[in-house]
């Protein structure tokens, strides 16, 4: 019983900080809050393995024997890192593996951790998928300025507009096309994915097609699909943005899981049929209690850039002012400096 109370003890502690580095990787590598706050409450979820029997936590902290561990001379000695990414990539194998140990030695000692120990371990599976998968997109989505929303009917020559605003530092796009078949939208995204070489390309309302040609994401509007559905068919790893009115809806798309927010009409355009445009006082709820990337769009040009930014703008979408500008590129660019304070 000692020496299963031992394995329990070493393998809270490995796994707690397996997570914790892969935490400080998500808030100080990619900065992305929302990842280091699921790494920090999968650490509560340990604390709560056996902080829910202080009798068990006793025992475990008597049986610690640091000294006679014959394994502590080669524990992750030689071990090298390529940079911070495989740091965090080797800690939270390194929980997975102790999440494992825990579930199977508890079952002797204490089978409510073990069923919370598989809890756990399901979680940081998952967590993984975020922090590799998703994160380094997640990080480009809060750092690019302008996402490009691409429709082809605006472009003089699509790929030559999009080889002009790759060329101009774009990475971040939305492909818009209403009138698309589905067929024909997909052989088209396709293409301008192996185009859009290191970008985040998103998706105009069609999660199927999202999921299909391997996107990054898709951007659902109000009646469209939930968040959690449109999940459902492009797998976990999926980028999902919600368009949002006003602070309501974007706390909304928030509490659902959405990734981003867009947030509009911000002036009348001629790009859709819009009933109302949202007021800058409506902007400045969403800034202020957003904690989501948030783009404001629709009708969204250099014209109109300053106001937006003295509302505290940082991000923007935009389609036909750059797309459809004589020097796609420059407009890009010009929108993307435009909007530093």
């Amino acid at each position: 019983m000692d020496a299963a109370l031992r394995i329990l003890d070493a393998n809270l502690n490995r796994a707690r900080e397996g997570l914790r580095t892969a935490e400080e990787y998500a808030r100080l590598g990619l900065g992305d809050a929302a990842l280091s706050g699921r790494c920090k409450s999968l650490r509560g979820l340990l604390k709560e393995l056996i902080g829910q029997d202080a009798a068990l936590a006793a025992r475990l902290l008597a049986a610690r024997d640091v000294q006679h561990d014959v394994g502590l001379a080669t524990d992750g000695a030689g071990a090298a890192r390529l940079d911070l990414a495989d740091v965090a990539r080797a800690g939270i194998k390194r929980a997975q593996e102790a999440l494992r140990v825990i579930e199977e030695c508890a079952k002797a000692v204490a089978p409510g951790a073990a069923r919370l120990a598989a809890k756990a371990r399901y979680e940081a599976y998952a967590l993984e998928q975020q922090l590799f998968a998703v994160g380094p997109a997640r990080k480009l989505l809060r750092e690019s300025p302008v996402m490009v929303v691409f429709t082809r009917s605006q472009c003089r020559n699509w790929q030559q507009t999009l080889a002009a605003l790759h060329e101009a530092g774009a990475r971040l796009f939305q492909l818009r096309e209403k009138d698309a078949s589905a067929r024909e939208f997909a052989a088209y995204a396709r293409e301008f994915i192996a185009r859009a070489a290191d970008s985040v390309v998103l998706i105009n309302d069609r999660a199927d097609i999202a999921g299909a040609v391997g996107a990054a994401g898709v951007h659902l509007g109000q009646t469209d699909l939930s968040v959690s559905d449109a999940r459902r068919l492009q797998g976990p790893a999926g980028l999902v943005g919600v368009s949002t009115h006003n602070v309501t809806e974007a706390k909304a798309a928030a509490e659902a899981g959405a990734d981003y927010i867009g947030l509009g009409a911000m002036f009348p355009t001629a790009s859709k049929k819009i009933e109302s445009t949202t007021t800058p006082q409506q902007v400045r709820e969403v800034l202020a209690t957003a904690t989501l990337p948030v783009f404001c769009i629709g009708g969204v040009g250099p014209a109109n850039l300053a106001g937006l930014r003295e509302l505290g703008v940082r991000q923007v979408a935009a389609g036909s002012s750059i797309v459809g500008a004589d020097s796609p590129g420059a407009a890009w660019q010009a929108m993307a400096k435009g909007l530093q304070p």
